[in-house]
Protein backbone atom coordinates (compact mmCIF):
# COMPACT_ATOMS: atom_id res chain seq x y z
CA UNK A 1 0.00 0.00 0.00
CA UNK A 2 1.55 3.18 -1.19
CA UNK A 3 1.67 6.48 1.08
CA UNK A 4 -1.42 7.97 0.65
CA UNK A 5 -3.31 5.34 -1.10
CA UNK A 6 -6.69 4.53 -0.57
CA UNK A 7 -7.00 1.49 1.16
CA UNK A 8 -9.15 -1.33 1.14
CA UNK A 9 -9.16 -3.45 4.69
CA UNK A 10 -10.40 -6.36 6.74
CA UNK A 11 -10.87 -7.32 10.28
CA UNK A 12 -9.71 -11.34 10.38
CA UNK A 13 -11.13 -13.10 13.59
CA UNK A 14 -10.40 -16.83 14.82
CA UNK A 15 -13.18 -17.68 17.22
CA UNK A 16 -13.73 -20.90 19.13
CA UNK A 17 -16.92 -21.32 21.36
CA UNK A 18 -16.83 -17.22 21.99
CA UNK A 19 -21.01 -17.07 22.08
CA UNK A 20 -20.54 -15.18 25.44
CA UNK A 21 -17.85 -12.43 24.07
CA UNK A 22 -18.58 -12.53 20.32
CA UNK A 23 -21.51 -10.19 20.27
CA UNK A 24 -19.30 -7.81 22.45
CA UNK A 25 -16.63 -7.66 19.96
CA UNK A 26 -19.05 -7.82 16.79
CA UNK A 27 -20.73 -4.56 18.16
CA UNK A 28 -17.99 -3.10 18.99
CA UNK A 29 -16.38 -3.16 15.56
CA UNK A 30 -19.28 -2.28 14.07
CA UNK A 31 -20.10 0.91 16.20
CA UNK A 32 -17.54 2.29 18.20
CA UNK A 33 -14.07 2.00 15.57
CA UNK A 34 -15.96 4.31 12.70
CA UNK A 35 -14.48 1.48 10.00
CA UNK A 36 -14.59 1.75 6.25
CA UNK A 37 -17.92 1.25 4.69
CA UNK A 38 -16.40 -1.83 2.56
CA UNK A 39 -14.30 -2.76 5.24
CA UNK A 40 -15.40 -6.82 5.69
CA UNK A 41 -15.03 -8.88 9.12
CA UNK A 42 -13.94 -12.32 8.15
CA UNK A 43 -14.68 -14.61 10.73
CA UNK A 44 -13.30 -18.56 11.29
CA UNK A 45 -15.39 -20.69 13.93
CA UNK A 46 -12.74 -23.87 13.71
CA UNK A 47 -14.96 -26.63 15.51
CA UNK A 48 -16.68 -24.65 17.61
CA UNK A 49 -20.02 -26.60 19.40
CA UNK A 50 -21.49 -23.45 20.63
CA UNK A 51 -23.46 -20.71 19.38
CA UNK A 52 -20.85 -18.65 17.82
CA UNK A 53 -21.29 -19.28 14.32
CA UNK A 54 -24.95 -18.81 14.40
CA UNK A 55 -24.11 -15.00 15.72
CA UNK A 56 -21.60 -14.89 12.81
CA UNK A 57 -24.18 -15.42 10.57
CA UNK A 58 -26.97 -13.36 12.25
CA UNK A 59 -24.70 -10.30 11.73
CA UNK A 60 -24.27 -11.63 7.91
CA UNK A 61 -28.05 -12.19 7.53
CA UNK A 62 -28.84 -8.85 8.65
CA UNK A 63 -26.70 -6.67 5.91
CA UNK A 64 -23.33 -6.42 7.79
CA UNK A 65 -20.27 -7.05 6.92
CA UNK A 66 -19.43 -9.96 8.78
CA UNK A 67 -18.54 -13.16 6.72
CA UNK A 68 -18.04 -16.72 8.65
CA UNK A 69 -15.53 -19.39 7.38
CA UNK A 70 -16.60 -22.78 9.32
CA UNK A 71 -14.30 -25.79 10.28
CA UNK A 72 -16.04 -28.60 11.04
CA UNK A 73 -12.92 -29.53 13.19
CA UNK A 74 -10.68 -27.49 15.28
CA UNK A 75 -7.25 -27.54 13.59
CA UNK A 76 -5.86 -24.65 15.62
CA UNK A 77 -4.51 -20.67 15.44
CA UNK A 78 -2.73 -21.47 12.63
CA UNK A 79 -4.28 -23.13 10.24
CA UNK A 80 -7.31 -20.85 11.11
CA UNK A 81 -5.36 -17.56 9.81
CA UNK A 82 -3.98 -19.61 6.73
CA UNK A 83 -8.20 -19.88 6.01
CA UNK A 84 -8.47 -16.15 6.70
CA UNK A 85 -4.95 -15.66 4.54
CA UNK A 86 -6.26 -17.50 1.94
CA UNK A 87 -10.10 -15.96 1.58
CA UNK A 88 -8.17 -12.74 1.20
CA UNK A 89 -5.72 -13.84 -1.38
CA UNK A 90 -8.25 -15.49 -3.06
CA UNK A 91 -9.85 -12.10 -4.34
CA UNK A 92 -6.22 -11.25 -6.19
CA UNK A 93 -5.13 -9.15 -3.01
CA UNK A 94 -7.78 -6.51 -3.17
CA UNK A 95 -7.47 -6.09 0.81
CA UNK A 96 -4.65 -4.10 1.74
CA UNK A 97 -4.77 -4.03 5.51
CA UNK A 98 -6.06 -7.21 7.19
CA UNK A 99 -6.08 -6.29 10.97
CA UNK A 100 -5.94 -9.44 13.59
CA UNK A 101 -8.02 -8.87 16.94
CA UNK A 102 -8.67 -12.24 19.53
CA UNK A 103 -12.13 -13.18 19.84
CA UNK A 104 -12.30 -12.11 23.49
CA UNK A 105 -10.94 -8.76 23.96
CA UNK A 106 -12.38 -5.45 23.26
CA UNK A 107 -10.24 -2.42 21.17
CA UNK A 108 -10.94 0.90 22.80
CA UNK A 109 -12.77 3.51 20.25
CA UNK A 110 -10.75 4.47 17.51
CA UNK A 111 -8.12 2.10 17.98
CA UNK A 112 -8.57 0.42 14.28
CA UNK A 113 -7.56 3.37 12.88
CA UNK A 114 -5.07 4.68 15.18
CA UNK A 115 -3.75 0.90 14.03
CA UNK A 116 -3.92 1.27 10.53
CA UNK A 117 -2.29 4.71 10.07
CA UNK A 118 1.35 3.83 10.12
CA UNK A 119 1.01 1.16 7.09
CA UNK A 120 0.38 4.17 4.78
CA UNK A 121 4.25 4.45 4.86
CA UNK A 122 5.15 1.73 1.96
CA UNK A 123 7.57 0.75 4.52
CA UNK A 124 5.85 -0.35 7.25
CA UNK A 125 4.60 -3.87 6.89
CA UNK A 126 2.82 -4.41 10.04
CA UNK A 127 1.76 -2.63 13.05
CA UNK A 128 0.76 -3.86 16.64
CA UNK A 129 -1.42 -2.08 19.54
CA UNK A 130 -0.95 -2.02 23.10
CA UNK A 131 -3.07 -4.79 25.33
CA UNK A 132 -4.09 -3.88 28.51
CA UNK A 133 -5.47 -6.10 31.06
CA UNK A 134 -8.55 -5.74 32.76
CA UNK A 135 -7.28 -8.40 35.20
CA UNK A 136 -7.85 -6.59 38.65
CA UNK A 137 -5.02 -6.09 41.82
CA UNK A 138 -6.06 -9.16 43.92
CA UNK A 139 -4.26 -11.65 43.17
CA UNK A 140 -0.88 -12.54 42.60
CA UNK A 141 -1.31 -13.72 39.12
CA UNK A 142 -3.26 -10.63 38.18
CA UNK A 143 -0.21 -8.67 38.93
CA UNK A 144 1.94 -11.15 36.80
CA UNK A 145 -0.17 -10.84 34.17
CA UNK A 146 -0.10 -6.85 34.99
CA UNK A 147 3.70 -6.59 34.87
CA UNK A 148 4.06 -9.21 31.85
CA UNK A 149 1.90 -7.00 29.60
CA UNK A 150 3.48 -3.43 30.99
CA UNK A 151 6.77 -5.12 30.09
CA UNK A 152 5.70 -5.66 26.67
CA UNK A 153 5.00 -1.78 26.76
CA UNK A 154 8.45 -0.52 27.54
CA UNK A 155 10.01 -2.50 25.41
CA UNK A 156 8.11 -1.57 22.06
CA UNK A 157 8.31 1.84 23.34
CA UNK A 158 12.43 1.27 23.59
CA UNK A 159 12.24 0.13 20.03
CA UNK A 160 12.37 -3.83 20.30
CA UNK A 161 8.82 -3.75 19.29
CA UNK A 162 6.88 -7.49 19.81
CA UNK A 163 3.93 -8.28 17.40
CA UNK A 164 1.39 -9.06 19.97
CA UNK A 165 -2.03 -10.62 18.16
CA UNK A 166 -4.18 -9.77 20.89
CA UNK A 167 -4.71 -6.84 18.30
CA UNK A 168 -2.32 -5.66 15.23
CA UNK A 169 -2.35 -5.46 11.56
CA UNK A 170 -0.56 -6.97 8.68
CA UNK A 171 0.10 -6.25 5.09
CA UNK A 172 -1.50 -9.65 3.86
CA UNK A 173 0.34 -9.79 0.39
CA UNK A 174 3.46 -9.97 2.73
CA UNK A 175 2.14 -13.55 4.37
CA UNK A 176 1.16 -16.34 2.28
CA UNK A 177 1.26 -19.24 4.38
CA UNK A 178 1.95 -20.08 7.95
CA UNK A 179 3.09 -23.58 8.97
CA UNK A 180 0.07 -25.07 10.61
CA UNK A 181 2.12 -27.09 13.36
CA UNK A 182 2.68 -23.84 15.10
CA UNK A 183 2.12 -23.14 18.79
CA UNK A 184 2.11 -19.64 18.30
CA UNK A 185 1.97 -17.71 15.03
CA UNK A 186 2.57 -13.78 15.73
CA UNK A 187 6.70 -14.24 15.86
CA UNK A 188 6.18 -16.30 12.25
CA UNK A 189 4.40 -13.60 11.07
CA UNK A 190 6.88 -11.15 12.42
CA UNK A 191 10.02 -13.04 11.44
CA UNK A 192 8.04 -12.64 7.75
CA UNK A 193 7.90 -9.23 7.39
CA UNK A 194 11.29 -8.36 9.03
CA UNK A 195 12.91 -10.52 6.75
CA UNK A 196 11.31 -9.19 3.62
CA UNK A 197 12.70 -5.69 4.23
CA UNK A 198 9.29 -4.11 6.17
CA UNK A 199 9.33 -2.40 9.42
CA UNK A 200 7.01 -3.25 12.23
CA UNK A 201 5.37 -0.31 14.33
CA UNK A 202 4.33 0.05 18.08
CA UNK A 203 1.03 2.43 17.99
CA UNK A 204 0.43 2.20 22.24
CA UNK A 205 -2.65 4.65 21.56
CA UNK A 206 -4.15 1.65 19.38
CA UNK A 207 -5.44 -0.33 22.89
CA UNK A 208 -6.95 -3.65 22.97
CA UNK A 209 -8.58 -4.59 26.35
CA UNK A 210 -7.82 -8.43 27.27
CA UNK A 211 -8.04 -10.78 30.27
CA UNK A 212 -4.91 -12.59 31.21
CA UNK A 213 -5.26 -15.90 33.29
CA UNK A 214 -6.16 -15.33 37.18
CA UNK A 215 -4.85 -18.74 38.24
CA UNK A 216 -1.07 -20.33 37.89
CA UNK A 217 -2.13 -23.39 36.66
CA UNK A 218 -3.83 -21.54 33.49
CA UNK A 219 -1.10 -19.06 33.64
CA UNK A 220 1.82 -21.70 33.84
CA UNK A 221 -0.16 -23.49 30.90
CA UNK A 222 0.07 -20.49 28.55
CA UNK A 223 3.36 -19.34 28.99
CA UNK A 224 4.70 -22.98 28.65
CA UNK A 225 2.42 -22.93 25.43
CA UNK A 226 4.24 -19.25 24.58
CA UNK A 227 7.57 -20.63 25.17
CA UNK A 228 7.55 -23.56 23.23
CA UNK A 229 6.26 -21.45 20.18
CA UNK A 230 9.32 -19.41 20.39
CA UNK A 231 11.69 -22.06 20.79
CA UNK A 232 9.99 -23.97 18.13
CA UNK A 233 10.28 -20.92 15.51
CA UNK A 234 13.56 -20.22 16.74
CA UNK A 235 14.89 -23.81 15.71
CA UNK A 236 12.71 -24.02 12.49
CA UNK A 237 13.95 -19.89 11.30
CA UNK A 238 16.85 -18.78 13.59
CA UNK A 239 14.46 -15.90 14.54
CA UNK A 240 14.37 -14.55 18.20
CA UNK A 241 11.58 -12.56 19.70
CA UNK A 242 12.86 -9.11 21.61
CA UNK A 243 10.99 -10.55 24.18
CA UNK A 244 13.09 -13.49 24.16
CA UNK A 245 16.51 -12.32 23.79
CA UNK A 246 19.06 -12.61 26.76
CA UNK A 247 20.53 -9.31 26.44
CA UNK A 248 16.73 -7.72 27.37
CA UNK A 249 16.91 -9.53 30.45
CA UNK A 250 18.59 -6.53 32.45
CA UNK A 251 16.52 -3.98 31.26
CA UNK A 252 13.12 -6.60 31.94
CA UNK A 253 14.60 -6.55 35.53
CA UNK A 254 15.21 -2.62 35.93
CA UNK A 255 11.47 -1.91 34.31
CA UNK A 256 9.90 -4.44 36.52
CA UNK A 257 11.44 -2.81 39.41
CA UNK A 258 9.84 0.38 38.60
CA UNK A 259 6.65 -1.25 38.29
CA UNK A 260 6.44 -2.71 42.14
CA UNK A 261 8.64 -1.73 44.45
CA UNK A 262 5.81 -2.62 47.42
CA UNK A 263 6.24 -6.04 49.27
CA UNK A 264 3.28 -7.05 46.96
CA UNK A 265 4.81 -6.03 43.54
CA UNK A 266 8.24 -7.07 44.60
CA UNK A 267 6.49 -10.92 45.24
CA UNK A 268 4.77 -10.90 41.80
CA UNK A 269 8.23 -9.96 40.20
CA UNK A 270 9.82 -12.94 42.03
CA UNK A 271 6.64 -15.38 41.69
CA UNK A 272 6.95 -14.10 37.51
CA UNK A 273 10.69 -14.43 37.21
CA UNK A 274 10.72 -18.27 38.42
CA UNK A 275 7.03 -18.90 36.86
CA UNK A 276 9.32 -17.97 33.46
CA UNK A 277 12.03 -19.72 33.64
CA UNK A 278 10.13 -23.16 34.71
CA UNK A 279 7.77 -22.27 31.81
CA UNK A 280 10.94 -21.97 29.46
CA UNK A 281 12.52 -24.97 31.08
CA UNK A 282 9.47 -27.21 30.35
CA UNK A 283 9.25 -25.85 27.06
CA UNK A 284 12.48 -27.39 25.92
CA UNK A 285 11.81 -30.59 27.16
CA UNK A 286 8.29 -30.49 25.69
CA UNK A 287 10.02 -29.65 22.11
CA UNK A 288 12.70 -31.94 22.36
CA UNK A 289 9.92 -34.06 22.77
CA UNK A 290 7.35 -33.17 20.00
CA UNK A 291 4.99 -31.70 21.96
CA UNK A 292 3.46 -29.00 20.69
CA UNK A 293 0.35 -27.23 21.55
CA UNK A 294 -1.13 -26.31 17.89
CA UNK A 295 -4.51 -26.64 19.30
CA UNK A 296 -4.69 -24.02 22.39
CA UNK A 297 -6.15 -25.49 25.72
CA UNK A 298 -9.14 -22.85 26.37
CA UNK A 299 -8.33 -21.23 29.49
CA UNK A 300 -11.93 -19.98 31.20
CA UNK A 301 -10.35 -17.69 33.59
CA UNK A 302 -9.16 -15.13 30.53
CA UNK A 303 -12.67 -14.80 29.28
CA UNK A 304 -14.40 -11.44 30.28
Amino acid sequence: MSEGACARVAIGICAYNEEENFPKLLDNLLTRQDLLQDTEILVNCSGSTDSTPQIAKKFYDNSLPVRLIFENKRRGKANALNRIFDEIHGRGDSVDSLVLVNADDLPEPGSINRLLQPLYNGKVGATTGRPMPINGSGNICDNIVHLIWYLHHRLNLRGCIKMSGELCAVRPDLVRNIPASLATDEPYVEMLIRRQGYEIVYVPDAVVRMKGPDNFRELFNQRRRICVGHAQIRAMTGFVASTYELRKIPFLLRESLKMGTTPKGLSAILAGVFLEIFARLIALHDLRGGKIPCIWERLPSTKP
